[in-house]
C-alpha cells in the first residue's frame, strides 16, 4: 500500500474541506469522509450517529451553517490512525434564530486503503 507523502498535510486539507463542505451542504463529500460507523459526541454529551447528523443536516431545514473556519490544528499520527484537534468558529441559524459558536474539537481518523476517514468526533463549546 502506498502511503501518503505527507499525511499531516492531507489531514489538514481534509479538515478544511470538511468545514467548507458543511457550509456548502456538500453531502457527497461529507458522506465520503465520515465512516459509516462514525459517531459524534456533541457539546451536551449526546452521542449522535452518522445517520442522525446527516438527517438533521440534509433532511430538515432546522439548521443552516453559513460560516465555518477552523484553526489551531494539531495532528498526531499513529500508523494508520490519527487524532486531530482544533478550534472551529461557526455561525448560522437554527429554526430561524441566528447564532455563532466557538468549539474545540477532536476528530479520530483511520486510513482505509489509500484514503482517510473520520470514525469518531467530539466537540466542546468554548465559553465567550
Amino acid at each position: 500500500m502506498e502511503q501518503d507523502p505527507n499525511p499531516v498535510a492531507v489531514l489538514t486539507e481534509l479538515e478544511h474541506q470538511l468545514a467548507a463542505a458543511w457550509v456548502a451542504a456538500d453531502r457527497p463529500f461529507i458522506e465520503g469522509l465520515l465512516a459509516p460507523e462514525w459517531t459524534v459526541t456533541d457539546p451536551s454529551g449526546q452521542v449522535l450517529t452518522r445517520q442522525e447528523v446527516l438527517d438533521e443536516a440534509f433532511i430538515t431545514s432546522d439548521r443552516k451553517i453559513t460560516t465555518m473556519a477552523i484553526d489551531d490544528l494539531r495532528i498526531r499520527l499513529f500508523g494508520d490512525a490519527a487524532v486531530v484537534t482544533g478550534r472551529t468558529r461557526a455561525s448560522g441559524t437554527y429554526r430561524g434564530s441566528a447564532g455563532s459558536a466557538v468549539l474545540r474539537f477532536t476528530d479520530v481518523f483511520v486510513r482505509v486503503g489509500t484514503r482517510w476517514q473520520v470514525v469518531a468526533s467530539q466537540g466542546t463549546i468554548v465559553p465567550p
